[in-house]
């Protein structure tokens, strides 16, 4: 008799009109169980209709990393971005393992436009964020900058290391920049992440245990098709002879590299492809100690037949092997090229130097580059099949115009002057709009005041020294 009352009394769910039950099952949807909606929707015909078709139930999106597969966790990221369209959504990213972070979240990123909060627990810790407040109400988010630090997350007792702060942003009021700040031991296994579509990424190793081999790195650069900085800096860690040729990945958008303090240059460099490269930029690559040999001999690897000296020669070998693989496989338009404590071989100068037709900037430091280096920015003689054998006067580096040389203590003042003079004589009156416009020597210990007096004459004020 009570069932019965009681079934007289409350009317059945059906009879209940579809916006009291859209309220209610937006309600449920909240306590936390990611699947909610999905258990509710196989109760019966109607409630699956409803919560199908009502968009505002599928908008808090619950995710629990425990014991599941990256392939579960895709589906489900999928199927709730998909059923609350065209409506906002929120992320609750509930961590057992702060490593499957990016992943989890690369499911996200390319709806970033609908997405509203994110709140993020892990060991104790809530992170919340709402991308809404940090694009100020801006009409059109961009996906930014990607910041990867290779450390044990949330290593720091006090709290100072900032793990905590995932996103940040920057831009103007009509175009926000929503970039990532993630921490973790290691990159991400290919097959766990979904593409990542920053413009930028810096990759930062903390220490020798969390270094990255280059098979790593060019397999998760596979992942980021839409770079256009790429910044990489390392703790110097020989990685050793590789079994097997690691992947060539393609960067078709990519005009700026900085690859710093890292000795497996030759891996990476080797294994790009960067058609609009422009600025390439090496810094503290010069080690004094030997390296591993390449896996492969290849065309180049022969004794640099100018046998010039150098304190660093198994990474000018691998710098300079590196960027002629880089060169010849890419064939950018290169316009800067910056060496920092990053050297090459004589021959390796030469060979990089007759590929560069566009290059307006080099600047170097520390180098033990030899007088031979210097002259082949001296102007010299060609002859044209095409003009009867005449012969003509061409260049180096034709379009250079800015020259920094910092530190340099193998090079004579004399070698600079008579380089220096004989380019700019023939360029001010050859090719006035591509010749020496600034021409810094710094630090330089054989080039002396004399020099400076000498090379004058020539440069007049475009000469900066110190």
């Amino acid at each position: 008799m009570i069932i019965s009352t009681v079934n007289d009394s409350f009317p059945p769910f059906s009879s209940l009109p579809p916006e009291l039950l859209i309220e209610i099952f937006s309600t449920c949807s909240l306590t936390g169980d990611w699947h909610i909606p999905l258990t509710l929707s196989r109760v019966c015909c109607l409630w699956r209709d409803v919560i199908i078709s009502s968009p505002c139930i599928w908008q808090s999106i619950v995710v629990l990393d425990s014991r599941r597969t990256m392939s579960s966790i895709r589906a489900q990221a999928e199927l709730w971005v998909a059923r609350s369209s065209p409506l906002p959504f929120n992320v609750v990213l509930k961590l057992a393992d702060f490593e499957r972070l990016l992943p989890i979240m690369s499911c996200f990123l390319p709806n970033l436009a609908r997405w509203m909060r994110c709140t993020i627990t892990y060991d104790g810790r809530t992170i919340e964020t709402s991308l809404s407040d940090l694009t100020l109400s801006s009409p059109r988010r961009v996906l930014h900058h990607l910041d990867i630090l290779l450390k044990t997350p949330f290593e720091d007792a006090a709290g100072d290391d900032e793990d905590d702060i995932i996103f940040f942003s920057c831009g103007s009021a009509a175009y926000r920049h929503i970039s990532m700040k993630v921490a973790t031991t290691k990159l991400p296994h290919v097959e766990m992440v979904n593409p990542l579509l920053f413009t930028s990424l810096d990759i930062s190793e903390s220490t020798f245990e969390y270094s990255v081999r280059s098979p790593d790195l060019l397999r998760f650069l596979a992942h980021c098709p839409n770079l256009e900085h790429l910044y990489f800096h390392g703790w110097s860690s020989n990685e050793g002879t590789l079994d097997a040729p690691p992947p060539v990945t393609a960067l078709p958008r990519l005009h700026t590299l900085l690859l710093d303090e890292i000795c497996n240059q030759r891996s990476i460099l080797s294994h790009l492809y960067l058609p609009a490269l422009r600025e390439l930029r090496l810094r503290h690559i010069n080690v004094d100690y030997p390296l591993e040999p390449y896996h492969v001999l290849e065309e180049g690897d022969s004794d640099d037949e100018s046998h010039d000296f150098s304190q660093s020669p198994h990474s000018d070998l691998h710098t300079g092997m590196g960027i002629r693989k880089l060169l010849s496989r890419s064939r950018p338009p290169l316009e800067i090229l910056d060496m920092d404590l990053s050297d090459m071989r004589t021959k390796d100068f030469r060979w990089v130097f007759d590929k560069l037709p566009d290059l307006k900037q080099f600047s170097i430091v520390g180098s033990d580059m030899s007088d031979s280096v210097v002259t082949l920015l001296v102007p010299f003689a060609v002859r044209d099949v095409d003009e009867l054998e005449q012969e003509r006067m061409s260049v180096r580096l034709p379009q250079l115009s800015v020259l920094k040389m910092y530190s340099c203590q193998q090079l004579s003042g004399d070698a600079l002057v008579k380089a220096l003079s004989a380019r700019v004589h023939y360029t001010d009156h050859a090719t006035p709009d591509a010749t020496l416009a600034t021409v810094v020597i710094a630090n330089c210990n054989n080039f002396t005041a004399s020099h400076a007096q000498e090379l004058s004459w020539d440069l007049h004020d475009r000469l900066h020294m110190s």
